[in-house]
């Protein structure tokens, strides 16, 4: 058992809460998302005290202080350490585009959405938040797993899907907008969430095939991932 928080290991574990550190490997400390890294061949160490949670072939055990100074959280017991989510481009047929979106926790709110309502695949623009970010995974509810992950230059990668044949609808508002209602079914769609603030960019809705917005009252804007999931109920019921 490790005790000491000096320990060179302990403190290498410590590091990993920094993106600049995660260079193979990043902490998660949500049972859930242990049990999903495990079910999915990314876990590589699990770290615990007082008792081993479930058999893995590659564990460390520590003191209370030493668990609560690598995950700096005092509500666990154990906490693993994944390898990082590997890119592919091999999509599904409904994907999510993320264009320069900044809180870590609307991504993770995301890609539970993806999960609920049958979006297999999430493509994040250069600038996007970190996935590993604590406040991501704490929301992402196991899905990070799940859904295949790409990152790209986005406007490349939306050529490339209306050449295969989908159809990427942007969010936005102009001359050329239409209602989510009036936006028909199509068998492979993409769909273009923006950044919190300034929402999708003019170059990324140039290259898309169409605009749409979520018909409010009362309101002038929603947060991101409940536009999403609005936007993805839709696309999964028409």
């Amino acid at each position: 058992m490790i005790t000491s928080l000096d320990n060179k290991t302990v403190k290498n574990l410590s590091k990993l809460h920094q993106k600049k550190y995660r260079d193979d490997s990043f902490l998660i400390c949500d049972p859930l998302l242990i049990e999903q890294a495990y079910k999915h061949n990314y876990l590589k160490l699990l770290v615990y005290t007082d008792e081993l949670p479930f058999e893995f072939e590659n564990v460390l055990e520590v003191s209370k202080e030493v668990l609560y100074k690598i995950g700096k959280r005092e509500d666990i017991n154990y906490l693993g350490v994944s390898k990082l989510i590997e890119d592919s481009d091999d999509y599904g047929n409904k994907i999510v585009i993320l264009d320069h979106l900044q809180d870590p926790l609307n991504i993770g709110r995301i890609m539970e959405a993806c999960d609920l309502f049958g979006f297999d695949s999430i493509i994040l623009s250069e600038n996007c938040a970190d996935i590993y970010n604590e406040k991501c995974l704490d929301n992402c509810k196991g899905n990070i797993y799940k859904i295949k992950i790409n990152h790209s230059e986005i406007i490349e990668e939306i050529n490339k899907l209306k050449d295969k044949g989908y159809t990427v609808y942007a969010t936005g508002l102009r001359n050329n907008t239409k209602e989510l209602y009036e936006a028909k079914k199509a068998d492979k769609i993409a769909i273009i969430l923006g950044n919190e603030g300034s929402g999708v960019r003019e170059e990324v809705m140039d290259a898309s095939n169409e605009i749409i917005k979520i018909d409010m009252e009362n309101i002038d804007s929603l947060n991101v991932s409940m536009a999403a999931s609005i936007i993805m109920y839709y696309f999964n019921n028409i």
